[in-house]
């Protein structure tokens, strides 16, 4: 079982539009190498965007929310090259 929800819809979604499954997105925040942050858009809501590899080495951006009884995932995609390097350069 899944640590986190989604709503399969959405899920159906973010794979035809970005190529990440939320399967491949539930890898990242457990990653010692993710790096997790307040969403800045939603200041007043428990979203948190979490940088890093995915279990078969994809960079990516995940959006999740932490309200409710278990943590659900917005949307997952592949990393800019901007993001990328920020997420390299920092230590």
């Amino acid at each position: 079982m899944s640590r986190y929800d989604w709503d399969p819809e959405k899920a159906r979604v973010n794979l035809a539009m970005h190529g990440v499954s939320f399967e491949e997105a539930e890898t990242v925040p457990d990653s010692e190498l993710a790096r997790w942050v307040a969403d800045p858009r939603f200041a007043h809501d428990d979203r948190f965007l979490i940088t890093g590899p995915s279990s078969i080495g994809t960079l990516l951006i995940v959006v999740t929310s932490e309200r409710g009884p278990r943590p659900r995932i917005i949307s997952a995609r592949r990393a800019t090259k901007r993001e990328r390097h920020a997420y390299e350069a920092r230590p």
